[in-house]
C-alpha cells in the first residue's frame, strides 16, 4: 500500500498554494468554474489549520487582498 501512495505522489506532486502565482490562481479559478480539479486531481497540499483546500485558498486570497488595502 505504501508503494501505491509513493507512486501516486510522484505522478501528481503537490505544492503549496502561492497567491502571487498566476498559474495557481488559474487552477483555483478553473476549480470554481467546473467544481473539479481535473484529471490529475488537486495540485495543492492542505496546510494547517485548514481542513480542506478550497477554504484554505479562499482565505489566502482574501488575506492577500485585504493586506494591500
Amino acid at each position: 500500500m505504501v508503494n501505491f501512495f509513493s507512486k501516486l505522489n510522484q505522478r501528481f506532486p503537490k505544492r503549496r498554494f502561492d497567491v502571487n502565482n498566476k498559474e495557481d490562481l488559474r487552477a483555483y479559478k478553473n476549480f470554481l468554474a467546473n467544481r473539479s480539479w481535473g484529471n490529475n486531481g488537486c495540485p495543492f497540499e492542505c496546510e494547517w489549520p485548514w481542513l480542506n483546500i478550497p477554504d484554505m485558498i479562499a482565505f489566502k486570497i482574501a488575506e492577500n487582498v485585504v493586506s494591500k488595502v
